[in-house]
């Protein structure tokens, strides 16, 4: 997965967008802690490995959300997209409350059961299950590889 992951920072250098420092393991610590009091939910390993090397992701029609950023304390280039304020947001609306999003495209959500298991896209509006995946890496791995 690390090899897709900096495949994917190199093509957001290559053409100007600002890419996100990695999150260390202090940062991660409080992510999990924070996403089990607010949401009951896990975060999943390969995500967490995925943060240690982008703490978020913002390319090409693809997000995935950070461990700390908010709209009211944005990362670099202006990056609001962490977990616990999308979440939050997802929330607003009935039906998101079963699973926590770890990020987005265009036209899905990249979602896992609270546990950390079960990765699928789902559609935005619908919540219909478009893809699903045998782990989160594979997950990364394919939403990475598609980008720039």
């Amino acid at each position: 997965m690390d090899a897709v992951i900096v495949a994917a920072r190199d093509a957001q250098v290559a053409v100007g967008e600002i890419v996100q420092p990695g999150a260390d393991e202090a940062r991660i610590a409080a992510l999990r802690a924070a996403l089990q009091r607010e949401f009951g939910a896990t975060l999943p390993d390969d995500y967490a490995a995925l943060l240690r090397r982008s703490d978020g992701v913002d390319f090409d029609g693809l997000v995935l959300y950070g461990s700390w950023q908010s709209e009211a304390n944005p990362g670099p280039g202006g990056f609001w997209q962490g977990l616990i304020a999308a979440n939050k947001l997802w929330r607003e609306g009935p039906g998101h409350e079963a699973y926590l999003v770890l990020g987005e495209t265009d036209i899905d959500l990249f979602t896992v059961n609270l546990d950390g298991s079960a990765p699928v896209l789902r559609d935005k509006v619908s919540s219909d299950v478009n893809e699903t995946f045998p782990s989160v890496g594979a997950a990364l791995q394919r939403l990475l590889a598609t980008r720039g």
